[in-house]
């Protein structure tokens, strides 16, 4: 290779087994000095024997397990929203009613630093597994909140716990799909809206008819119940699909996560696990990653942010807890700044920072609110009942659906990921403006339904563009 720039070629293939150039100039200026240029490599190996083995059983088994993830995520989301007014007919010291949704948002950032920071040190694995399940069991205990600082207190945790799911889902999910059919990320995210029209259709059932109106305000625990159902059944469901993700599909470990801590023959297992699952030859050997050790240079390979040493002859697998001791002690606030390693990762890091901070801005401004919104609606003052409110809030949630589906088609087509999320983007704040003013139902609903296609649309292609880059 020539001193300014690597030589691309195509991936080594599957059938010869035979280790071939992986480097690229591109990815490397890019990335800078964020990673070793060994973990790049072999990461590089790993997804072209990914893309070898080709869209198989494993991956559409791990679309549906990931998607419990976007769908549970979502029954927190909406399940607060489709719960706090009738909740406020039942307490007593509520101040301020939106309190509990800053106490979830609260639990949402800290979830997300804190799963985030942790699926580096541990593994993708163990919040994988867990944030469903805690989620699930949290979401029944704050059925049994007697107060409002309780029913705060325990939706703070219940954002901890999915702060983790849809972000760790998305990378698992990339991780193990080939490369030209990255684009399902996008319509993965159909799941999530999935989990709004189950939570829609719970709470029609069990608010519209367990509940008491604001016109009786306060009521007692026995004629609103309404809502502890639901929250009940949501946390039921997300049980079930933590069950049907560890003990059933038993997901593997992250290949990457891996070869980020040295254990490469560990990275190479997983990688033939796929490969046997899918039924197709298990052509990566431990020999092609320290071939790729081999022909690195002393002086790349020993820097300050260099990756462990490869445990190339320990075939066994670490315990938990010597994976958490090994991980601790590499972590330092080091880590964050190589998001700003090099002129191009810090751009890109900075404007997809600013970017989710204007969509965590504005999406829960509306989603958040959608249910007292149709309550209080000037258009619904002659169909005021909590069951036409909550069958509109489900024929929304329906429609929803359809929005990351056909944005995993069309982030295809020519216009590409960026120019479609800049166009549903200025689409979405078109006709939330146009919202504020109408003033027939039939118009109340239509712009609804279109903001909720539009809605989930633009944070979808932002998803799908951050992770496409990152998985580079």
């Amino acid at each position: 290779m020539s001193n300014n720039k690597d030589i691309v070629t195509k991936p080594p293939s599957i059938h010869e087994g035979q280790l071939g150039l992986v480097d690229d100039y591109e990815v490397s200026n890019f990335y800078g000095n964020s990673v070793t240029k060994s973990y790049r490599l072999k990461s590089e190996l790993i997804a072209n024997h990914m893309t070898e083995i080709g869209m198989g059983k494993f991956q559409w088994h791990l679309f549906v397990v990931s998607g419990f993830g976007y769908v549970v995520d979502n029954f927190w989301s909406q399940g607060i929203t489709a719960v706090r007014p009738v909740v406020a007919n039942e307490f007593l010291d509520i101040s301020h009613l939106s309190f509990s949704s800053v106490a979830y948002y609260t639990g949402l950032i800290l979830g997300a630093a804190f799963w985030g920071t942790t699926a580096d040190l541990i593994g993708r694995k163990p919040a994988f597994n867990a944030t469903i399940f805690l989620g699930g069991v949290f979401a029944c205990a704050v059925a049994g909140s007697q107060n409002f600082v309780a029913f705060c207190a325990l939706w703070a945790i219940i954002g901890t716990c999915a702060g983790g799911n849809v972000p760790v889902d998305s990378i698992i999910f990339l991780e193990f799909i080939p490369r030209e059919r990255q684009w399902l990320l996008t319509s993965l995210s159909a799941w999530w809206n999935l989990g709004q029209v189950i939570v829609s259709l719970v709470a029609w059932v069990f608010l519209a008819n367990f509940a008491c109106d604001s016109s009786e305000a306060p009521c007692p625990l026995k004629s609103n119940m309404g809502w502890r159902y639901t929250m009940i059944t949501l946390g039921v469901v997300a049980i079930i699909l933590a069950i049907i993700r560890v003990f059933i599909f038993k997901m593997p470990e992250s290949p990457r996560y891996l070869l980020s801590r040295g254990r490469d023959s560990e990275a190479v297992e997983v990688v033939n696990y796929v490969a046997r699952y899918n039924g197709k030859p298990e052509t990566l050997t431990l020999d092609m990653l320290i071939a790729i050790d081999e022909s690195i240079p002393v002086s790349c390979s020993k820097s300050k942010e260099a990756t462990p040493s490869p445990a190339h002859s320990i075939p066994g697998r670490l315990s938990y807890k010597e994976v958490i001791i090994d991980s601790f002690r590499d972590f330092s606030s080091h880590s964050y700044r190589k998001l700003f390693a090099g002129r191009k990762m810090a751009q890109h890091s900075s404007v997809t920072f600013l970017i989710w901070l204007t969509i965590g801005i504005a999406y829960p401004l509306y989603f958040a609110f959608i249910t007292s919104y149709l309550e209080t609606k000037a258009t619904y003052s002659a169909n005021d009942s909590l069951s036409y409110t909550y069958k509109v809030y489900c024929i929304v949630s329906v429609v929803g659906v359809f929005g990351p589906i056909a944005a995993g088609f069309l982030v295809e087509t020519r216009l590409g990921r960026r120019w479609m999320m800049a166009l549903s983007s200025v689409l979405t704040g078109v006709f939330l403006f146009a919202y504020t003013v109408i003033g027939t139902q039939s118009a109340d609903i239509g712009f609804q339904c279109a903001t909720a296609i539009l809605g989930n649309f633009a944070p979808r292609r932002e998803l799908t563009m951050v992770s496409d880059q990152n998985m580079q």
